[in-house]
């Protein structure tokens, strides 16, 4: 009996790993999702399989995952001069679409409606802002390359995060 329920329980903590990941593609903070799972693993294990030193590492990386996406996905909008909202708007309109579209194409509809949604967002907020065709795709581009690159990053370090985890847990 306790042999199955040590393989539901895996079973369960896989599964959150892949949400943490896919959580990513929302906007939700999948690294701290990851890292949640991993230090619950830990505990249960009693630190045997991922210990202290691993967690730490992991909370860096975690760390890393968010302030890098956070100033890459900001970084290259910056730099287009965009009217007072721009960036906010991006991120909210990014967000919105992410949602409605993440049934489409098993899930990948959330990247997809997020980076439509952050080029919508900026470019409309720039347009209706500045009523300048070339400088609202500027910067509606600037905010879908930003948007990309930050999630590309985060994806990366969440990648990391979850080989870490079961290089930890397979091989011993």
């Amino acid at each position: 009996m306790a042999s199955v329920l040590g393989w539901i329980g895996l079973g369960f903590f896989l599964l959150v790993l892949l949400i943490g990941i896919f959580s990513i593609a929302f906007g939700i903070p999948g690294t701290w999702i990851i890292l949640l799972d991993a230090i619950i693993y830990a505990w249960i294990t009693h630190f045997n399989v991922l210990t202290f030193q691993g967690l730490i590492l992991l909370i860096l990386l975690a760390i890393t995952g968010e302030v890098l996406e956070f100033f890459l996905s900001i970084k290259g909008i910056k730099r287009s001069k965009p009217s007072k909202g721009v960036i906010l708007v991006s991120f909210f309109s990014g967000l919105i679409l992410a949602i409605m579209m993440a049934p489409l194409f098993f899930g990948l509809g959330a990247i997809i409606g997020a980076l439509i949604g952050t080029f919508g967002g900026a470019f409309l907020m720039e347009y209706f802002s500045q009523k300048r065709l070339g400088h609202a795709m500027h910067v509606g581009w600037k905010a879908f390359l930003g948007r990309l690159v930050g999630f590309l990053s985060k994806f990366a370090i969440a990648s990391i995060m979850i080989v870490f985890i079961l290089t930890k847990i397979f091989s011993g």
